[in-house]
Order: C-alpha cells, then sequence, then structure tokens
C-alpha cells in the first residue's frame, strides 16, 4: 500500500498515522509520503518515523514532498489532515463576527465561522479531488479536515474519489466510548455502545450490558434526567446540565462534548464559545513542539515521547482493513447514510457504525431518530449540502441561502454582512467566488 498524508508535519495527526503504520502494524512492504509545505517539520517527522522503523526492523519508506502532484502517483489511501492556514484565517473571522457583535458565531465547524471555515476547506479538498482523478484515481481519501461532514459531502456529491471522514469525538476518549459507561455504573467494556448521528452532533442510540443484553438506555436517561451528579467534575456537571436540557428537547442524549454539538445550534448560554483559535498549540508550544520533534529524529529523545500527544482517529487501521479485505467494525465513520439513518435520504453523510467486508465500507442501520431530534438534523444536514454546493460552483448566492437555512445563526441580517466581508478578506483562497 501506499499512503500520502497531507498534513504531514501536523505535531498531532502525523505521529498517530505513524505509530499505527510502525509500531502497531509494522508495515514492511508499503510507503508512507508526508506532504506538508512547512518542510522543517515535516523532513523532522520524517526522520522521526525512519528512526523508529529502523529501530523495530520495520522496513516501510518514508519520504517527504512539498507539493502533493509529486507524491499523489501510485497512492492507494490519500489522508488529509490539514486546514489553510487554520488560525490566522480564524482569527480573521473573529474579528469581523466580533466587529458586528457575533463572537460567538466565530466557531470552526458551525454558525458563520464553520461556514467560512467549510469553504475554505472545500476548496483545498476539491483540488486534492482533481489531482488525485488525474494521478491516482482508484485511491480514496481518509479525511481529518473539519468541518468534515461538509468536506466529505463535497467530495462525494462533485467527485469521482470516494472518501469517509474521521472524528470519534462522540468518544470522549482515546480508546473507546469513556464517559457514557460511567454514568450507569459500568466499564467500558462491560457495554456495548452505539452512536449515530451527524458528525460533532452523534446521539446515544442504544447502550446495552455485554454480558446480559440489559438495556441501559433508560438507566443512562434517568441519570442524566434527575441522578446524583455530586461525584462528577465541575466541568462534567456542566455538561450534564445541558445534556439532560437536550434529552427534554430532543429526546436523546447526546454523545461527545456539548461545546461541539452546541456549534450546529443558537448561541446558549451554558456554552463555552472559542475567543482563541481552536486548533492544537499556541506559536510557542508549536516551536516547542518542533524541537522536540527535532531531537527524536536525531536519536537524542526517547521516540515513543512521539506519541504523547496523538490523535483518537485511525484511518491507518481501516485502510488495512479494506486492503486485506478483512472483515472489521468501526463504531464511528462519516459516510454515505445509504438507508443507515432512516430519517435522512440516502446520499447524505452521516456518522454511524461501520461494517467492512470484502474491500468495501457499509453503513450499519441504526434505530429511528426522536422525530424533534431528526428534524434538526435534516436542517443541519441541508446546511452541509448547500455549503458544499457553494464552494464548488463559487456561488455567492446560496452561500446566503446556507445563513438563512442555517440554525445556528440568529442574526441573519448581521450574518449576510459579515459573511459578504469574510467572502472578500478570504479571496486569495476561495478564488472561485470572485
Amino acid at each position: 500500500m501506499k499512503f500520502v498524508l497531507i498534513g504531514g508535519g501536523s505535531f498531532v495527526f502525523a505521529p498517530t498515522v505513524l505509530e499505527d503504520i510502525i509500531v502497531k502494524h509494522r508495515l514492511m512492504d508499503d510507503e508512507l509520503v508526508l506532504v506538508d509545505p512547512n518542510a522543517e517539520a515535516v523532513e523532522a517527522m520524517a526522520g522521526a518515523g525512519r528512526r523508529i522503523a529502523k529501530e523495530l526492523g520495520v522496513t516501510v519508506r518514508i519520504s517527504t514532498a512539498a507539493d502533493r502532484r509529486d507524491a499523489l502517483p501510485g497512492a492507494d489511501y490519500v489522508i488529509v489532515s490539514a486546514s489553510p492556514q487554520g488560525a490566522r484565517r480564524w482569527k480573521m473571522d473573529y474579528d469581523i463576527l466580533s466587529e458586528l457583535g457575533m463572537a460567538d458565531q466565530a466557531r470552526e465547524c458551525g454558525g458563520a465561522g464553520g461556514l467560512m471555515n467549510g469553504l475554505r476547506s472545500i476548496t483545498l479538498l476539491l483540488d486534492v479531488c482533481r489531482d488525485m482523478e488525474e494521478l491516482c484515481p482508484q485511491a480514496r481519501v481518509l479525511d481529518v479536515t473539519n468541518p468534515m461532514p461538509r468536506v466529505v459531502t463535497a467530495m462525494d456529491r462533485f467527485t469521482s474519489i470516494r472518501s469517509a471522514g474521521f472524528c470519534n469525538i462522540a468518544y470522549l476518549g482515546a480508546d473507546g466510548y469513556a464517559f457514557l459507561p460511567e454514568l450507569v455504573g459500568k466499564r467500558p467494556e462491560e457495554v456495548e455502545i452505539v452512536t449515530a448521528g451527524l458528525n460533532h452532533f452523534a446521539w446515544v442510540m442504544s447502550i446495552t450490558d455485554r454480558k446480559t443484553g440489559e438495556d441501559l438506555l433508560p438507566a443512562l436517561k434517568a441519570y442524566v434526567r434527575e441522578g446524583d451528579w455530586s461525584a462528577q467534575s465541575e466541568h462534567k456537571r456542566r455538561e450534564l446540565s445541558v445534556m439532560r436540557r437536550w434529552l427534554e428537547q430532543y429526546g436523546a442524549v447526546a454523545a461527545g462534548a456539548v461545546d461541539h454539538h452546541a456549534e450546529y445550534l443558537p448561541a446558549q448560554p451554558d456554552i463555552h464559545y472559542a475567543t482563541t483559535p481552536p486548533y492544537h498549540g499556541t506559536e510557542e508550544e508549536r516551536k516547542q513542539r518542533l524541537r522536540e520533534l527535532q531531537a527524536i529524529a536525531a536519536g537524542e529523545r526517547p521516540w515513543d515521547d512521539l506519541f504523547h500527544h496523538g490523535s483518537w482517529e485511525h484511518p491507518v487501521d481501516v485502510a488495512i482493513a479494506l486492503d486485506r479485505r478483512e472483515e472489521a467494525w468501526f463504531d464511528i465513520l462519516n459516510v454515505r447514510n445509504n438507508g443507515a439513518i432512516p430519517q435522512l435520504p440516502d446520499e447524505r453523510i452521516v456518522e454511524v457504525p461501520v461494517a467492512i467486508a470484502s474491500g468495501e465500507w457499509k453503513p450499519v442501520s441504526v434505530p429511528a431518530l426522536p422525530e424533534a431530534l431528526a428534524a434538526v438534523i435534516r436542517e443541519i444536514s441541508d446546511v452541509h449540502e448547500l455549503i458544499a454546493e457553494a464552494a464548488f460552483k463559487g456561488d455567492a448566492a446560496l452561500v446566503h441561502r446556507a445563513v438563512d437555512r442555517d440554525p445556528a445563526i440568529t442574526d441573519k441580517q448581521a450574518t449576510h454582512l459579515a459573511v459578504d466581508r469574510m467572502l472578500a478578506v478570504h479571496a486569495d483562497l476561495l478564488p472561485q467566488f470572485q
């Protein structure tokens, strides 16, 4: 297999790809190309990977490229973890939105900020897919770039490249559902949990005792509604309070971080909205991570230091299951619905469990959503579709239609003004709108 990682200098995601390929799966006659315009970071990342592979006797070939077109020929899987000038562009949006009295709309995935971030990320990913259609048309995109469901919608709708999106925030843990089991007095390994919905807007469909088969969803709802939260941290008590309100409103328990869910809803007083760029690390922290990475590559630090700040997402696992035609189950993947959520059209991108067999993924059907929840999910999904189409066509009128349809945006008039200004300041990244 040949993997291409676009965003190969990422200090969080690239180490996880290296760990999965070299340490976890010990791939031998395979290839990984790290693509990143930051030559210093990507060369250090590749150097660290080569050192680890050599010490473990793993013969995977690791190289770098500044231009993705040099890396794509022959690729089987293209993993994308890249946000075009993410922190800088978020700050530009934040300044405009703050000036118009809407600082809480400076979000990464939803609202006005998520709309603009979506346009920028989709533009990048559509360009990647156009290159892939020319250079490696059979390869698949395994996407981590946000706003992930909008990006995957655009690739699925407007390119011939097969794609899936990865985000395990519903787990609230690195190795599986970590928060939900404790609410029913169980350890993670004692329960089976199914969540579904949209990325950053997933909900508990079922929770059962693995040993007895007991349905634990009533107990979970009872705890959220009226349980004793005194042993929970202040942060978790706030989360549970929001979860209780939404349980009454939508009829389901939210799975994941409520601040992420809330990006797709109108502003609420107990939600924490970002006031600094929602990206990993300050500029000084990034410099420190680069120094550490260079020391690992040079053999001056233990190489397992590279994996202390890893990602929860593991697209390499999916790629290996597909390539080896293994049977596998993944709790969370973002793919075309194809009937998995009965109240959504087949072509919508949803977050559901997925079964892999015979080299293909298939979404697993889940119970019907409560109707109040289904209604808001349809609204959010409609906005995903509009933004994907707007980015593909370079159509500002569609952008404004998305503003009108978005339930997260309440001050439509001010947001229309903000969007026009943001389209102008980001014109260099959005040439299709000019």
